[in-house]
């Protein structure tokens, strides 16, 4: 009614509040003394942008496909947008323009306390990712009072050559220091390539990309809620030799988030160069709450010789609520999916977490002795890691001496845990479909899996089964339904050929091999974990099919 009363009267419908945001133009044939606001007024430099302030909801745009010297620094009070008014920083005319570290310290993008600004359409290159000492994209908010910042995107960004990470959102310049539990709400990183950085890291940096807050989820709040990383790939991230305590080298890397989301992302051969005891991952969470990790492939993940991790997906210590679904690993030195408690008291126990509906191939290419397609451990003594599920994932290792399913330290604190309905399928000799570390009665149980082994070997503790049979009467919980055996000891019948190797990101039609045969066993196989234990198991399977179909299948694909 307003517009029909405004019309009728003469009165303009746009007033001078209104009027579009500026744009303004960068290109080093520019000249910084004019206007900027046209092509051929614009700006030279990035010292000039990092000077200017910017109105809300305007553009600054760099000439594609020409290279800028420096570093772009973004501040409040002169580059922020504000509610409805997002400032975008970003690339005009042909390709994207390149902002290139002239100095070994020169971050790409360095935005204190940012909000309402999206970065998009940039190529970001540092000095080299063994001279550089600087994160390419670092992002921080450093105010008191659990303030939370929103309105920031980071969209289709090329980032590579630096020494420190690739992408770094913090809670204070860095992370570990942090003395607030401030940070962002809803940030968005999409469609960004970060490569070839993490060489020069010092202690706890050094990732592809990684969002970190207030350490001690047991008695602070979250830093970071709902954030996304999505359409990504995260690769040659080598991580630092030498350094003594940190796991330089992973690709992606959440903690202190609620919320978050990271999904179609690929990350591979990332952490080479890692020499600290505890390595890197290729995409995982620590100290999270109701999280999820789906429709990623994680690959050829590497860590120092002698190291733990160097596997595909993690869901570790402090984390609860936390889901990896729908996701390839393969390999990848270490295991392909893990839940690991690392002992410290200020945070959370590891609790409710979830890995359904996956696929691991040929994981555990570095030391196969000490890690599996699957591996569960806490080095937490004397507190349960409570409902931590595992099921309907396909295992699959034609490697030598290779591990299914590993448990590793303290298994017996994983209280009302299930390992269920998994196909565990070793093509290996001397391969193990099950290797427990203790001989202590874990608390996991494995109910309605399908084993299949060139020689049926499972290890648990010092001793070595080579029946199902001996290994139920020794552990009579195991594998038992009401009395009754609820496992399958059977070849699963894939459709194959396997293994299947890279298919460059997520993508179920590569992935059919995986699909079970009409004739398998695992076709309405497996038990209801839903019925039985009330683990809810998700609306879909691997290749999006509706779950479950009747009798509850084996593995990642539900038949019909």
């Amino acid at each position: 009614m307003r517009i029909g009363l405004d019309c009728g009267i003469g009165i303009p419908m746009r007033s001078a509040a209104l009027a579009p945001a500026p744009i303004y133009y960068v290109d080093p044939a520019g000249s910084d003394s004019s206007d900027g606001l046209s092509p051929a007024t614009a700006w030279q430099t990035l010292g000039k942008v990092n000077a200017a302030t910017i109105p809300a909801g305007s553009q600054v745009l760099f000439k594609g496909g020409v290279t800028f010297s420096g570093s772009l620094m973004l501040r409040e009070g002169q580059h922020f947008g504000a509610p409805g008014q997002t400032t975008i920083f970003g690339s005009y005319g042909t390709g994207n323009a390149t902002i290139q570290a002239s100095l070994n310290s020169n971050r790409g993008l360095d935005a204190l306390n940012p909000h309402h600004v999206t970065v998009r359409d940039l190529i970001f290159v540092g000095t080299g990712q063994t001279v550089s000492t600087a994160t390419g994209c670092h992002l921080v908010n450093d105010l008191l009072g659990n303030a939370k910042l929103s309105g920031v995107s980071l969209l289709r960004l090329n980032i590579s050559g630096y020494g420190v990470d690739g992408i770094a959102v913090y809670t204070g310049d860095n992370a570990y220091a942090a003395t607030s539990a401030s940070g962002f709400d809803g940030l968005l990183i999409d469609g960004c390539l970060v490569h070839d950085c993490t060489g020069n890291a010092t202690d706890y940096t050094g990732n592809g990309i990684t969002i970190q807050g207030l350490y001690g989820l047991a008695a602070n709040p979250v830093s970071h809620t709902s954030p996304v990383i999505r359409n990504c790939k995260v690769y040659n991230n080598t991580g630092t030799a030498g350094i003594t305590v940190s796991h330089s080298g992973s690709g992606i890397l959440l903690g202190q988030c609620s919320g978050a989301l990271v999904e179609y992302c690929e990350a591979y051969n990332n952490g080479a160069n890692n020499t600290y005891a505890s390595g890197p991952v290729g995409i995982w969470f620590y100290e999270c709450l109701n999280s999820t990790i789906q429709f990623c492939e994680s690959h050829h993940n590497k860590t120092g010789v002698g190291t733990s991790d160097g596997g595909g997906f993690d869901i570790d210590g402090g984390c609860q609520g936390c889901t990896v679904q729908y996701c390839y690993s393969h390999d990848n030195y270490g295991s392909g999916y893990q839940i690991y408690q690392f002992s410290d008291a200020t945070i959370k126990d590891l609790s409710g977490n979830t890995i359904r509906f996956n696929i691991s191939e040929n994981d555990g290419t570095q030391a196969p002795a000490s890690k599996g397609g699957v591996l569960v451990g806490t080095a937490e003594s004397g507190r349960a890691a409570p409902n931590n599920n595992i099921h309907n994932n396909t295992i699959y290792n034609g490697l030598a001496s290779a591990n299914g399913f590993y448990l590793f330290s303290n298994p017996n604190q994983f209280s009302a845990s299930y390992f269920a309905n998994n196909i565990v399928y070793m093509t290996g000799t001397g391969s193990k479909v099950i290797n427990s570390s203790t001989s202590l009665t874990p608390a996991y149980l494995c109910i309605g899996n399908c084993y299949s082994s060139p020689s049926t070997s499972l290890k648990w503790g010092s001793a070595t089964y080579t029946t199902f049979s001996n290994w139920r009467t020794a552990y009579p919980t195991q594998e038992t339904v009401a009395g009754s055996a609820s496992f399958k000891a059977a070849n699963p019948s894939l459709v194959g050929p396997l293994p299947v190797g890279n298919i460059g990101g997520f993508d179920p039609l590569a992935l059919g091999s995986y699909k079970t045969q009409g004739a398998s066993v695992c076709r309405n196989g497996g038990q209801n974990i839903n019925s039985l234990y009330g683990i809810d198991p998700g609306p879909r399977d691997l290749f999006g099919n509706a779950v479950p179909q009747g009798v509850n299948d084996i593995g990642c694909f539900e038949s019909a």
